[in-house]
């Protein structure tokens, strides 16, 4: 069996503020509301574990490292979460250098993320566009 990681099922990670987990025995992505139960430990025993998620702020944080722009990265250095994703979208559609490169990034990054997460957790998988 294997997770298909697929644009659609990678938003389960992605920005998300519902908890989502991930059964073993089905290779299947649940919210917490479609869950057998609410006990965690009871969850463990019926093959469930948590499935990642990947903030907004965490994507935006790695992105402007990522730009090497001591300028800009210094406009992000003690933001709060909120201010860092409101200001990083004010700069997004100012500035072409900004914008141009964020949704490859995005992309990739979560991938990433996601494929590091299956192989922490032994999850076998295949990537499908």
């Amino acid at each position: 069996m294997q997770l298909v990681l697929t644009p659609e099922n990678l938003r389960y990670a992605w920005g998300s503020t519902t908890e989502y987990w991930f059964s073993r025995t089905d290779y299947a992505i649940y919210k917490n509301s479609e869950l057998p139960c609410e006990d965690q430990a009871r969850l463990f025993e019926l093959g469930f574990i948590p499935f990642l998620t990947i903030s907004n702020e965490e994507v935006i944080r790695a992105y402007i490292s990522s730009l090497n722009n001591p300028k800009v990265a210094a406009k992000f250095e003690g933001l709060s979460t909120y201010d860092c994703v409101e200001i990083f979208w004010k700069y997004f559609n100012a500035y072409k250098d900004i914008s141009a490169g964020f949704d490859s990034f995005e992309n990739e990054y979560v991938m990433k993320k996601v494929t590091d997460w299956c192989n922490e957790n032994g999850v076998q998988y295949k990537i499908e566009e």
